[in-house]
C-alpha cells in the first residue's frame, strides 16, 4: 500500500516527524513503480499474418506472452500473442526479462495504434477506470509525429482513384507518419492532401506508390499548414467548432497557448487530446471554457485553397525551422545570399575548420520544403549541405495571392506568399498561365490579386477571322461595318462565353517539377 502523498497545506517539519512521513512516501512510490512492468517503444512494423509488432526495450519487470498490457498514450489494452528477441530473425521466447531489447506481438490491425515512443505496462485497467494514475509510469521522451508537409496526391488516370485510396491505406498500415485526408480539385478531380515529415518522406512514398502498387501519381507543389486568426468568427468553420477540433489534432493549439502564456496540466493535454474538442461538460470547466475562447478565432490552414478572404484575416502565424548548413568558405557569399532571398535571418556562424564553415539560420519552413536544397546545391556545386529542425510558429506579412481567369476566381491556383514577393509571383504566374492556355474567340484576361487589389494583369488575345478577306475593293466604309459587327459578335460571345483550361495547363502550375 502506498503512502498517500501529504497536502499543499501541510507543513512537514523535523519535530512532528514530518521528514520521516516523507521518506516512508518516496519508498513507497519507488516501491510501487517496482512493481510494474514497464518497456519502451522505439519501433513498430506490420505484419499481415500477426499484425503490429512493437520493438520494445524492457526498461523494468518481464513481459509473456498471455499478459495483459496497457499502452498508456494510446489507451489501448491487449493480449500479446508472443513475445521474443531478433536473430536478426524473431525467435520466440517464454519471456522478456529487463535489459532485453526484443518484439511484443500486439495484434492491433494498425501502426497509429502502437506509436513509437509510447510506455508499455503490465497491468489490468478497466473500461471506466480513471487512467490518470498510469501517467507516472510513462517513459520520458515520446513526442507525437505530426506532419510537416503537404501535398496533394491525385492519379494521373482518374479511373484509378480507389486504387490510390487502397494504397494509402495499405501505405499507413507500416508508416503511422502518413495522414491522408480526401480532397476534390476541380482542376485535378479526385485525390487527397496527405501530410509527410518532410521532403524525403514525400519522395519515398511516391517512390512506394510507383514501385509496390504500380500507380501513376501527381503530387502538388508541397505547402506548410498556417495558423490563421480570424476576425469573422461567423464562418462555417468556426460556428461548427471544426477549426478547434483541427487544431487539436495537429496539435497546433499548443503553438497558440504559448503565444498566450496559457498553461494546461499533463491530465487536461491528456483529456484534450482523447476527446480531439471542447464541448459538452468540458465547457463547465472554467479553464476548458477560457480555452475555448482563445482558440475559437484560429483555424489551420493546410492550402491555399483552404485559406479565408485576404478581407477577413487579422494574422497569419507561419512554421520557422532552424536551419544549419554546412559548405566550404569560397562560396560564402552565395550561401549567405541564397538564404537573405529566402528570408533567412543569421544567428552565428562558427569554423569547423580552415575551409569548412557551419551557418546557423531561421529560414521559413514553407520556403525551403520547395527547391532550396537544390538551388544550394547548385550554388555551392555540389558541396554543401543543410540540416533542419521545426522550431515553431512567428506571425509575418503573409497574404493570399488569388488568380483570376476571365474575372472568374481559381481556387486550384492560391497560394499563400509573404507580402513582398506576392508581385514577382503574381506577374509570374499570370506570364505562365498565359502561354499554356489556348486562344479562344474572345479575349481572356488574366489577373494576380491580394484581395480587391489587382497586382498583374496579361490578356490572350483573341482568335480573329480574317472578315476582309473577300473585300478586294470598294468603299471603306464597308469594311468598317464588317469589322464592327466582328467587335460586337466578340463581346457578346466574352459575356456568354466560358473558359475552357485543359487539365494539362493545371498539373503545369502545380505540379512539382523534379
Amino acid at each position: 500500500m502506498r503512502t498517500p502523498l501529504p497536502s499543499k497545506s501541510e507543513r512537514l517539519t523535523g519535530k512532528d516527524g514530518g521528514f520521516s512521513y516523507l521518506l516512508r512516501y518516496i519508498l513507497s512510490l519507488i516501491s510501487s513503480m517496482q512493481e510494474v512492468s514497464r518497456a519502451l517503444i522505439f519501433d513498430s512494423v506490420f505484419d499481415p499474418y500477426k499484425g503490429v509488432l512493437a520493438y520494445v526495450k524492457v526498461v523494468d519487470g518481464s513481459f509473456s506472452a498471455g499478459d495483459e498490457v496497457y499502452l498508456i498514450h494510446s489507451d489501448k489494452s491487449f493480449f500479446p500473442t508472443e513475445v521474443g528477441y531478433f536473430t536478426p530473425e524473431y525467435t520466440p521466447d517464454k519471456s522478456l526479462n529487463e535489459g532485453q531489447i526484443g518484439y511484443i506481438v500486439t495484434g492491433q490491425k494498425s501502426v497509429r495504434d502502437v506509436q513509437i515512443g509510447d510506455t508499455i505496462i503490465k497491468a489490468k485497467v478497466g473500461k471506466n477506470e480513471t487512467k490518470d494514475e498510469y501517467h507516472q509510469f510513462l517513459i520520458p521522451g515520446f513526442r507525437k509525429v505530426t506532419p510537416y508537409v503537404y501535398a496533394g496526391v491525385y492519379p494521373i488516370d482518374s479511373t484509378e482513384y480507389d486504387k490510390l485510396k487502397d494504397s494509402l491505406e495499405k501505405l499507413s498500415l507500416n508508416d503511422s507518419a502518413v495522414a491522408y485526408e480526401m480532397e476534390d480539385s476541380k482542376a485535378l478531380g479526385l485525390g487527397f492532401r496527405c501530410g509527410f515529415l518532410g521532403m524525403l518522406h514525400m519522395d519515398i512514398i511516391k517512390e512506394r506508390l510507383f514501385r509496390e502498387y504500380g500507380l501513376d501519381t501527381i503530387f502538388t507543389i508541397p505547402t506548410v499548414m498556417y495558423l490563421v486568426k480570424s476576425k469573422n468568427l461567423s464562418i462555417p468553420l468556426i460556428k461548427t467548432g471544426m477549426n478547434i477540433k483541427g487544431l487539436i489534432q495537429t496539435g497546433l493549439y499548443r503553438e497558440i497557448l504559448k503565444m498566450e502564456k496559457f498553461e494546461l496540466t499533463t491530465s487536461e493535454i491528456e483529456h484534450l487530446e482523447h476527446s480531439e474538442g471542447i464541448f459538452g461538460t468540458m465547457l463547465e470547466n472554467p479553464k476548458f471554457k477560457k480555452l475555448a475562447e482563445i482558440l475559437n478565432p484560429w483555424i489551420v490552414v493546410k492550402s491555399g485553397s483552404d485559406m479565408i478572404d485576404q478581407g477577413m484575416i487579422e494574422t497569419i502565424l507561419e512554421p520557422i525551422a532552424n536551419v544549419e548548413v554546412v559548405g566550404p568558405e569560397e562560396y560564402a557569399g552565395n550561401i549567405m545570399a541564397l538564404s537573405q532571398e529566402y528570408r533567412g535571418k543569421l544567428k552565428n556562424m562558427e569554423y569547423i575548420d580552415a575551409t569548412r564553415v557551419v551557418w546557423h539560420y531561421e529560414l521559413p519552413m514553407g520556403e525551403i520544403i520547395v527547391d532550396f536544397y537544390d538551388r544550394l546545391k547548385s550554388a555551392t556545386k555540389g558541396y554543401a549541405t543543410m540540416n533542419y529542425e521545426f522550431k515553431g510558429y512567428t506571425p509575418d506579412d503573409l497574404v493570399k495571392l488569388d488568380i483570376f481567369i476571365n474575372n472568374e476566381k481559381v481556387e486550384a491556383l492560391t497560394w499563400v506568399v509573404h507580402y513582398d514577393k506576392a508581385y514577382y509571383l503574381g506577374r509570374e504566374a499570370v506570364e505562365k498561365l498565359k502561354t499554356l492556355i489556348p486562344k479562344h474567340l474572345f479575349a481572356i484576361p488574366l489577373q494576380a490579386g491580394l484581395g480587391n487589389k489587382i497586382i498583374a494583369r496579361e490578356t490572350i488575345s483573341a482568335i480573329k477571322k480574317d472578315v476582309l478577306a473577300k473585300c478586294y475593293g470598294g468603299d471603306v466604309s464597308r469594311k468598317r461595318k464588317l469589322l464592327q459587327k466582328q467587335k460586337e459578335g466578340k463581346k457578346r460571345m466574352k459575356a456568354i462565353g466560358s473558359v475552357e483550361v485543359p487539365t494539362e495547363t493545371f498539373v503545369k502550375m502545380i505540379t512539382r517539377e523534379n
